[in-house]
């Protein structure tokens, strides 16, 4: 689960549906959606609008919140009630940046490790 922390102040809850180091890609439904852009997410122009991402990671045998400014750079609508938000990190708050890497970093040893035993 992601927070989505609105310009506004407005906190919207969503689903993580991919992360990397230079952004992060979430689903929401139409009224997350409306909430973000009440114009219409797909109708209109959303990469000038930025929202601060929180986030929980597990990070060695903690879960570590990561704060981040992150800039919409794409939204799809998926169904009726779905969308696919593509987010860019902008700027990391209290050097949260370094949960990340470590997060990552987690994941990228196993990858390492399985294709060495293949």
């Amino acid at each position: 689960m992601v927070d989505l922390v609105l310009q506004n102040g407005s906190m919207l809850p969503v689903q993580s549906s991919s992360i990397s180091d230079s952004g992060i890609q979430v689903v929401c439904d139409s009224w997350a959606a409306h909430e973000i852009e009440p114009r219409g997410i797909q109708t209109h122009s959303v990469n000038h609008i930025k929202v601060k991402v929180v986030l929980e990671l597990p990070v060695a045998d903690n879960q570590k919140k990561l704060y981040a400014l992150c800039k919409i750079i794409s939204a799809r609508r998926l169904s009726q009630d779905e969308y696919i938000l593509n987010l860019a990190y902008i700027e990391f708050e209290n050097g949260t940046e370094k949960i990340l890497d470590n997060y990552l970093d987690q994941y990228q040893q196993k990858k390492t490790i399985l294709e060495a035993i293949a």
